[in-house]
C-alpha cells in the first residue's frame, strides 16, 4: 500500500469557498494524474462539454489554471497562481514542455 504526503498547501483549493464542488473535482484530477490534460477529461467523466468548459473558466477566474504562452499550455497549481513562487512556476514550465515534446513525438 503507498503511503502519500499530503502538505497543507495542496488542501488550500479543496477549502476555497469561492469554487463549487465540479472545479474541486476538476482541479484534483488535472493535479493528481499528471498525464490528463483539461480537453481529455470528457473521456474520464460524464459531465458535458459545455460544463467542463464552464469549469475551466471558473477555475481561470478564480486564478488556479493559467495560460503558458511559452508552451501554449493551461498551467495548474494548488494554489492561485499570484501565490505561487519561482520554484513552482519553473517545475510547471518543465513539465509542460516535457508534456509538449511527447505530445510532438507521437
Amino acid at each position: 500500500m503507498k503511503h502519500y504526503t499530503m502538505y497543507k498547501s495542496i488542501m488550500k483549493y479543496l477549502t476555497d469557498k469561492d469554487l463549487s464542488l465540479n472545479a474541486k473535482g476538476f482541479l484534483s484530477m488535472i493535479l493528481f494524474n499528471d498525464e490528463i490534460n483539461a480537453l481529455e477529461l470528457s473521456k474520464y467523466c460524464s459531465d458535458d462539454l459545455q460544463t467542463i468548459k464552464d469549469t475551466m473558466l471558473e477555475l481561470r477566474i478564480a486564478k488556479y489554471v493559467k495560460f503558458d504562452p511559452e508552451t501554449n499550455m493551461l498551467l495548474t497549481g494548488p494554489s492561485r497562481y499570484d501565490e505561487w513562487d519561482d520554484a513552482i512556476i519553473e517545475d510547471l514550465h518543465r513539465k509542460a514542455q516535457k508534456k509538449n515534446k511527447s505530445d510532438k513525438e507521437r
